[in-house]
């Protein structure tokens, strides 16, 4: 008998006990306990600083091979500061809400000879539309479709790039207006935040990883534990709990396993 089905033998007997024990209605809460416990340890519900949900150590693993980074849906700035201070890399962000581009725009004090800013959205479609917020404000956003039609993407080394998308649920759209970039130039990292907002909008991390077709799917594990390779297409990696994922182009993901 072979490693593999010594394993699974195992854990059907666990598995067994496990249910007949603990599968009682009474007993529900222990499961869901011990649910949400393993939910926080395989990097889900991962709230809090960089450094605990384990994007800090995620620049540090990879800053070496970003010489270009775009940071899509920036906010106020944060993620573009901690990538300005612990890389290299000449950034570019973007962020349609007024008052938060305010607050970015002050990054070019800092880093004015890597940084650049744009008060626009990354989407499908070149347009003007309301984006509404957590305080029920609605701020008017202008929007460009295709990350070709920026003039200094044609600078750039596309093969030692980052992009970063936070677009609270619109990740899946930036990519379907960006698929002409993203055959082209194939980039080496894509980092993304997936959570109930997908689930809101029908978007499956398998329906994103088919847009990214060139890159292995990576999830980044809270604190310094790094990441781990996953497969899309199973429903245990579907879960709608936020999460950050970073696909890594299969030329060079072989390192990161």
């Amino acid at each position: 008998m072979n490693k593999k089905k010594i394993i699974n033998r195992f854990y059907n007997y666990l598995s067994s006990f496990y249910v007949y024990i603990l599968g009682r209605k009474k007993l529900q809460f222990l499961n869901n306990i011990i649910f949400s416990l393993s939910l926080d340890a395989k990097g889900f519900k991962n709230y809090g600083t960089f450094k605990k949900t384990g994007e800090e150590n995620l620049i540090k693993l990879i800053k070496d091979e970003i010489k270009y980074s775009l940071d899509i849906g920036a906010n106020t700035g944060r993620y573009s500061k901690l990538l300005l201070e612990k890389t290299d890399t000449k950034l570019y962000s973007f962020e349609p809400l007024p008052k938060a581009f305010k607050e970015l725009s002050k990054l070019k004090q800092i880093y004015s000879n890597r940084f650049e800013c744009f008060n626009f959205a990354i989407g499908q479609n070149c347009s003007s539309k309301f984006i509404y917020h957590s305080n029920k404000i609605s701020e008017k956003a202008s929007l460009i479709k295709n990350l070709e039609n920026l003039s200094f993407i044609g600078k750039a080394n596309k093969n030692k790039t980052l992009i970063k998308i936070d677009t609270e649920g619109f990740e899946k759209n930036v990519l379907d207006g960006g698929k002409k970039f993203l055959s082209k130039h194939k980039p080496k990292f894509i980092q993304l935040e997936f959570n109930w907002h997908q689930l809101i909008n029908n978007h499956s991390l398998l329906k994103i990883s088919k847009l990214i077709y060139f890159s292995d799917v990576f999830r980044i594990l809270p604190n310094n534990f790094g990441i781990i390779k996953i497969d899309p297409s199973r429903p245990e990696n579907n879960i709608y709990h936020l999460s950050n994922y970073v696909f890594i182009n299969k030329d060079i993901s072989k390192k990161f396993k």
